[in-house]
């Protein structure tokens, strides 16, 4: 059950992650509390979490009273990147992983490969 909840939770990261780059204007904290199903207490938790990851994020400027956060000048290529190493400890731990969630973690592992840090 323990490696559920963590793998629930890397889950949540990136998708949270792919959310705020997808929308030009940001996300808000009551768009994360929806999509998620989280009091708003956690939904700032999972924004901070990515804020202190990632440098990168803005705070999107709006008219009404709602702050929105997002990355505003940067492709995901720019934000992260994974190396091979990285890769390769998550194939290690998909295949010691008994789970029901393998097909979640190849698609996590193809999303990887694709954001894979060129070495010269």
């Amino acid at each position: 059950m323990g490696d559920d909840i963590r793998y629930s939770r890397m889950t949540d990261f990136l998708q949270l992650l792919y959310m705020m780059m997808a929308d030009p204007r940001g996300i808000t904290l009551d768009e994360i509390c929806d999509e998620f199903g989280v009091s708003r207490r956690t939904a700032e938790r999972m924004r901070d979490a990515i804020r202190n990851e990632f440098s990168q994020v803005d705070v999107v400027s709006e008219d009404s009273k709602v702050k929105r956060w997002g990355f505003i000048n940067y492709s995901i290529k720019e934000v992260i990147e994974f190396t091979d190493e990285e890769i390769a400890a998550m194939q290690a731990i998909k295949y010691n992983f008994k789970s029901n969630f393998i097909p979640e973690i190849d698609s996590i592992l193809n999303k990887m490969k694709a954001l894979r840090k060129k070495t010269k």
